[in-house]
This record gives structure tokens, C-alpha cells and sequence, in this order.
């Protein structure tokens, strides 16, 4: 069954260790209609009215097995202080504050 508050990201395995190690407490996603959709609470006009809660971030080594469930602290919005009030595509981007790696699933093949 599908945990509503789990959000599922693939990683690269320069990042995937990055936070495996805990020397990467931020994730980044681009300010897109692909993340808005996954990351945001819109209203019913399609207006962003704040970010989604997830409990835990379920991080997948590229397509491999190997996983990471990280605590999920916040989703915020970042965004570049161009004279424009509104977030935008070519603005802003999504960050997700990390927390404790709760469990780790197949990550002996990586010695850490």
C-alpha cells in the first residue's frame, strides 16, 4: 500500500551518498508543473496555497534497489529576488529539508 506521507525521488549516486553519509541535509527539485503537482497544495482555482507534508522522503539509488528513508522536516520554496512578487518557473525551485535516515534497504555493496 502506497504511504501518502512518503514522498518517493530517484537520486544519482553522488547525491544518494551524499546523504547516506549526512553530508547533504537539502534536496533540490526544479520549480516545475511536474513538481508543483507533487510538491504543492493548490486550491481550486490552481493557485499554489502552501506546500505538502510528507513525513519521510523515500530516496532510490537511480533504478537500482537500494533505498534510503530520510525524516522529512519541510518542503519549502526558494526562489531568486529578481523584482518579481510571484513565484515562477525561471525564478524559483523546491527545497526539501532532510532529517535522520530512518532505514536503509540493500546499501551493505556501498561500505558506508
Amino acid at each position: 500500500m502506497k504511504n501518502e506521507k512518503e514522498l518517493f525521488l530517484r537520486l544519482k549516486k553522488e547525491w544518494f551518498l551524499k546523504i547516506l553519509k549526512g553530508e547533504k541535509k537539502e534536496e533540490y527539485r526544479d520549480y516545475t508543473e511536474y513538481y508543483v503537482s507533487r510538491l504543492a497544495v493548490l486550491d481550486k482555482d490552481g493557485e499554489m496555497t502552501d506546500t505538502r507534508k510528507y513525513d519521510t522522503v523515500r530516496f532510490q539509488l537511480g533504478y537500482s534497489k537500494t533505498e534510503i528513508i530520510v525524516e522529512c522536516k519541510d518542503v519549502l520554496i526558494e526562489y531568486d529576488d529578481d523584482d518579481s512578487e510571484e513565484f515562477n518557473f525561471d525564478n524559483s525551485n523546491f527545497v526539501i529539508i532532510l532529517g535522520d535516515i530512518l532505514e536503509k534497504i540493500n546499501c551493505e555493496s556501498l561500505n558506508i
